[in-house]
């Protein structure tokens, strides 16, 4: 969560991304937006880089329980795990080269309208691997049949909304006006809030799911003895 926290200031608040240039500037006005926000840039996508570590742990912690919970060869926790190790790398590309973009700001506008707008597809039109990812969490989730699941099935429906409301990341490269560009309501305002929301979701479930017992590790109960009985002559 403090991470969550990290993130959130160093894009929302430090960067001045939000609200976010349009995809329709024209590259001097993109330029213009980096010479005006050049040191913002470089301190909140650092930031943000560094707190992109949590989304890394969180993974893991999700490998973890879900591991717990499917049975046989773990398909779905081996696929959600790649994943979101995708995804943490995806992350981490697109803060450096939201960095790069800020880091002369001086150059050719031209090319800081490219370095922002492969920051940002980066960031947001791989939502396939996220939608994989809550895919596999909801379906594990979804076949745990215990009188008390490890991870509630509320979290399996918050996973299948994500996965749905992350989709429209995938066609904001046909777009640079509307809610379909990279800056827009269904690209941008809603999968990066649900984002949150997400992470947040999956923090507090799978803090109550590390404090149950593994049925796994339970001691077998021991038999009572039974009592001996001589033998009649």
């Amino acid at each position: 969560m403090v991470c969550l926290g990290l993130a959130g200031a160093g894009f929302f608040v430090v960067s001045g991304y939000v609200p976010p240039p349009h995809a329709s500037l024209s590259a001097q006005e993109l330029a213009d937006f980096y010479a005006s926000h050049h040191d913002r840039i470089r301190i909140g996508m650092l930031i943000t880089l560094v707190a992109w570590l949590g989304w890394a742990t969180l993974v893991a912690v999700i490998t973890a329980q879900m591991s717990r919970i499917e049975t046989g060869t773990k398909v779905l926790t081996i696929l959600q795990a790649i994943c979101g190790t995708l995804g943490w790398v995806i992350l981490n590309i697109a803060s450096m080269v939201l960095e790069a973009a800020a880091y002369r700001p001086k150059r050719d506008p031209e090319i800081t309208q490219a370095l922002h707008d492969v920051g940002w597809i980066i960031a947001f039109m791989p939502a396939v691997i996220f939608i994989a990812q809550a895919v596999c969490i909801a379906a594990v989730i979804l076949q745990d049949r215990s009188p008390q699941p490890l991870l509630r099935r509320w979290l399996a429906y918050l996973n299948i909304w994500c996965a749905v409301l992350f989709a429209p990341g995938l066609a904001l490269i046909m777009f640079t006006t509307g809610p379909l560009a990279y800056h827009g309501l269904l690209v941008f305002w809603i999968p990066f809030l649900l984002f949150g929301g997400w992470m947040l979701g999956l923090c507090w479930e799978l803090r109550r799911a590390i404090l149950l017992p593994d049925p796994a590790q339970q001691p077998m109960p021991i038999p009572p003895e039974t009592p001996m009985v001589s033998p009649v002559m």
